[in-house]
Formats: C-alpha cells, structure tokens, sequence
C-alpha cells in the first residue's frame, strides 16, 4: 500500500486502516481474517460481477454493519463517518434497495457483536432512527 501511495496510520492483529497522501484517493481498511468471525464473514459473501470492476467477493450488508461496529469501537475518532456508513446501509434496507442476492439484514446478529463491541445501545439508536419513524412531531424524517 505504501508503494501506492497510502499511509498506515493504524495496525492490529485484525485490521489496519491506510490514507492516501492528502486524503486524495481516499482511506481504505484492511481486515486480517485470523478468527472464525473474519472467516465467517468471507463465507457468507457473494460474488459481485461488474464490466468495469470485474469479478469480486462483496461482503453481506449485515457484516459491513458490524465491520463499522468494530471501528468505531476500535477507533472513536471514526464514529462520525461510520455512523453515517451505518445509517446509508439501513436506508438502503428501509427503502429497498439492496439487491435481492444479499441477505436480508440480520438484526440479532447484529446486536450480539453491538453487545461485544458495547454499542448496543447506539446500534438500537440507528435501528430506531432508521426503521421506527413515528409520526410524533420532531421525529426523524428523510
């Protein structure tokens, strides 16, 4: 990555996260598959074909939850960001948007890795936020 011209800013036995040099081509995570969770993870995705991108494995929308549950439990500093990854993914489920070859979104498994993680209580905000839209004045609206 460093030959590319990214910066390792963060490295663990799971995951390291890189920047571009100025923040122009952006930021890209790494997650080092060394537990069954990680595996699990690879198992259950799909293969996405595209003429541009070719052939690649996309992980299910319910895991990229739960990656974004573990930076940010990793890493406060990313919440903003992550928190509004999370809220795009639950949208898309709300307004039906993800194709139908993944998943649908697995809320128990979810919670249990929010439990691990300690943000349950966040990820029970963003299910609310998102799913539970209520007509009381000053509710969450799109």
């Amino acid at each position: 990555m460093e030959k590319l011209g990214y910066t390792c800013y963060q490295k663990t036995g799971s995951f390291a996260q890189f920047d571009s040099e100025l923040g122009v081509l952006g930021k890209i995570d790494f997650m080092f598959v060394n537990t069954p969770d990680g595996k699990d993870i690879l198992k259950r995705s799909i293969i996405v074909r595209d003429e541009l991108f070719g052939i690649h494995p996309v992980i299910q929308p319910t895991d990229y939850i739960i990656l974004k549950l573990m930076a940010i439990a990793n890493n406060p500093d990313r919440s903003p960001k992550d928190e509004g990854d999370i809220l795009d993914v639950l949208k898309l489920y709300k307004n039906d948007l993800i194709p139908k070859n993944f998943k649908t979104l697995d809320r128990e498994r979810i919670y249990i890795f929010a439990d691990r993680f300690g943000l349950r209580i966040k990820m029970e905000k963003y299910f609310g936020k998102v799913f539970d839209v209520s007509d009381k004045p000053g509710g969450f609206q799109f």
